[in-house]
């Protein structure tokens, strides 16, 4: 099926050999579990499999960064689209999320941490992760990218960080009247941050490791409670605890174990710094 045959798809925005070599895993990831499903890529590489993507699409000027996915968002040729961040990991169908726009224009889930940018929208309208978003198009979906756009460009002229597109599309949702959804971790697991899990199956992981199979097969294991730290930072004082009385003292033993491999692998960080610093001098 093209991707002018379908009115659901899927769309990644790939730039640079890495990425898309990491997109291509996260399509195959979702064709074993979504084997008709219409794919269709922004790219600036050459050379992808016709039988994975339904459509490539050439990526003009590049800027190889958060900037890059707004403008094919605006272009998806699907009525309804799901966007994937090219490090995501597809563990069962997720078809229900189109589904979902039955209801709503667009479903995205929280961001796990909040940028330090100061926000015209309240503190209790968070930040949320544009790694996952499934939207409608619509009329006011595209005023909402637009709008999106223009702010992450004013606060990159201003400030010259790229670092993240999240506190503009913050503000844009805010300003918008589109109506919204905000996904389960289930269906955004993020793996920079602890994260939990319950009585349901992880649809998408969303980040790096050095065995996502690994993380996928143990996450999906079972249907009981799952709790997922990403390094053994989290296992230290400053960030975890037990709340009973003999829960504290496990934590604390936890603690006098991870604490030397953390500052170890801090001294680690610095000195592998250090050299990269010299090496471009």
């Amino acid at each position: 099926m093209t991707a002018s045959q379908s009115s659901r798809g899927f769309l990644y925005v790939a730039t640079g050999a890495r990425h898309t070599a990491e997109m291509i895993e996260s399509a195959e990831s979702l064709k074993r579990h979504m084997p008709d499903a219409p794919i269709v890529v922004y790219t600036d590489q050459g050379g992808l499999s016709a039988s994975l993507f339904a459509d490539v699409r050439p990526l003009e000027n590049p800027r190889h960064s958060f900037m890059d996915k707004i403008v094919p968002m605006r272009e998806t040729p699907f009525e309804r689209t799901v966007f994937l961040d090219t490090d995501t990991r597809v563990c069962a169908p997720i078809d229900d999320l189109f589904d979902l726009l039955d209801r709503v224009e667009i479903a995205v889930a929280h961001a796990p941490y909040r940028h330090d940018r100061p926000f015209v929208a309240p503190a209790s309208f968070c930040e949320l992760n544009t790694g996952v978003i499934a939207y409608r198009k619509t009329a006011s979906i595209d005023s909402l990218l637009s709008r999106w756009q223009r702010i992450y460009e004013e606060e990159v002229r201003k400030t010259g960080r790229l670092d993240s597109d999240q506190p503009a599309f913050r503000e844009a949702l805010w300003r918008s009247t589109v109506s919204m959804f905000v996904l389960t971790p289930e269906y955004n697991l993020r793996t920079v941050m602890p994260a939990a899990v319950g009585r349901c199956t992880v649809r998408i992981i969303h980040g790096r490791g050095p065995d996502m199979a690994e993380l996928e097969r143990w996450v999906n294991a079972s249907r009981r409670i799952r709790l997922f730290l990403p390094g053994a930072l989290q296992l230290t004082a400053a960030h975890f605890t037990i709340l009973s009385r003999p829960g504290r003292l496990v934590g604390a033993s936890i603690h006098a174990v991870a604490a030397p491999f953390v500052w170890a692998e801090r001294m680690l960080r610095f000195v592998k710094r250090r050299i990269l610093r010299m090496g471009r001098t």
